[in-house]
């Protein structure tokens, strides 16, 4: 009898048990596909803005909530409504601009401006005027620019000093150097209080606590070499890169664990990431973008590839509406007085910039 007991027991709180240890050991890919349902129509071109103008291009930047994509233009910022695809205006009086952090209160954005090479400065901007409203001094020629909302500061990196010059965004002041190993390439910021930055002659990424103004850590990134482009998930603790070697790596941002994705496309450019959808986009100078899904966190699988324009290298992702922006111009041959060697480079038409969108 009391075997028997047992027995019912048992056949009560086994199924229970086993639905459990079920949920317990679910696969992450249930997870994803969850919150991103496989039947989302295709991604493909839908608009193309021409906003003219002369000069080259730096890296891209969306404030999504009050729908302006920020586009540095060697001397100016322009300020595009993503709703018309309408020009609303520039912010002048810079020379020779990389790369734009915004602030988490949506009043100003930050410029790096490496001038002719022999000064550095982040101009500060006020979003509302689009007037430059203070110049900080940095490091020599400054590229990738982080805000970061934990610390309320912001981070320059510069090429030629292979240093961070970290400024305080309340007072526009500078509050610390933090020296690198080597020249440091794209940063990205978790919005937590943790600064990515790539040393691609290193073959490592970086970690810094901006608070602290301390590197936390340094990863060599192995097999991959030559790192550029970075976008964080901090959700899942996840970086992406692309690899000189044409390969697409995530990194584990608390162990440095290195787990390959696939195959990057030759000469790639910016990489983005839809976190509500599990989206990797990738976008290369030949005209194609790329788009990766993430099936678990170490499982990827390409799921499509759409026809953009030669040169489209340059791009940002809105996570608010599933929208690509990504921009580019014609390209000629040089006429004007140069050497040999620029006379048969590729070079911008002017007048031909313009502002590729690509959506569901």
């Amino acid at each position: 009898m009391k075997n028997l007991r047992v027995q019912k027991l048992i056949s009560k709180v086994l199924p229970s048990t086993l639905l459990l240890a079920g949920i317990a050991t679910a696969p992450f890919t249930h997870l994803l596909h969850a919150a991103s349902p496989t039947a989302l129509p295709k991604f493909h071109v839908q608009n193309q803005w021409n906003l003219g103008g002369k000069g080259g291009w730096g890296f891209l930047v969306l404030d999504a909530p009050a729908h302006r994509l920020y586009i540095p233009r060697t001397n100016r910022v322009m300020v595009v409504d993503t709703d018309t695809g309408k020009l609303l205006g520039e912010v002048e009086d810079m020379k020779n601009i990389r790369d734009i952090a915004l602030d988490s209160s949506g009043k100003y954005g930050y410029v790096t401006d490496v001038t002719d090479g022999t000064a550095g400065f982040v101009r500060v901007f006020d979003r509302s005027s689009l007037k430059v409203v203070a110049s900080i001094s940095t490091g020599a020629v400054p590229a990738s620019i982080v805000f970061d909302p934990v610390s309320n500061s912001v981070l320059a990196f510069n090429s030629h000093s292979h240093s961070a010059t970290v400024i305080d965004a309340a007072t526009n002041q500078v509050i610390a150097t933090i020296p690198l190993n080597s020249r440091p390439g794209s940063a990205i910021g978790d919005g937590k209080g943790a600064v990515f930055v790539a040393l691609p002659a290193l073959g490592q990424i970086t970690r810094i606590d901006a608070a602290s103004k301390k590197i936390t850590s340094s990863w060599q990134l192995a097999p991959c070499t030559g790192p550029s482009g970075l976008v964080s998930d901090s959700a899942h603790h996840q970086l992406f890169t692309a690899c000189e070697d044409h390969k697409l790596i995530s990194v584990d941002t608390e162990t440095g664990h290195v787990t390959p994705i696939g195959d990057a496309p030759p000469n790639a450019g910016d990489i983005d990431f839809d976190a509500r959808h599990n989206l990797l986009f990738v976008a290369d100078a030949t005209g194609t973008l790329s788009i990766f899904r993430r099936d678990g966190l170490a499982k990827y699988s390409r799921i499509q590839q759409v026809n953009t324009q030669p040169g489209a290298r340059t791009m940002v992702v809105s996570q608010k509406d599933d929208k690509a922006y990504l921009v580019t111009s014609k390209f000629g041959q040089n006429t004007g007085t140069v050497s040999e060697e620029l006379q048969f480079r590729p070079t911008p038409i002017p007048g031909t910039f313009s502002v590729i969108v690509v959506g569901r």
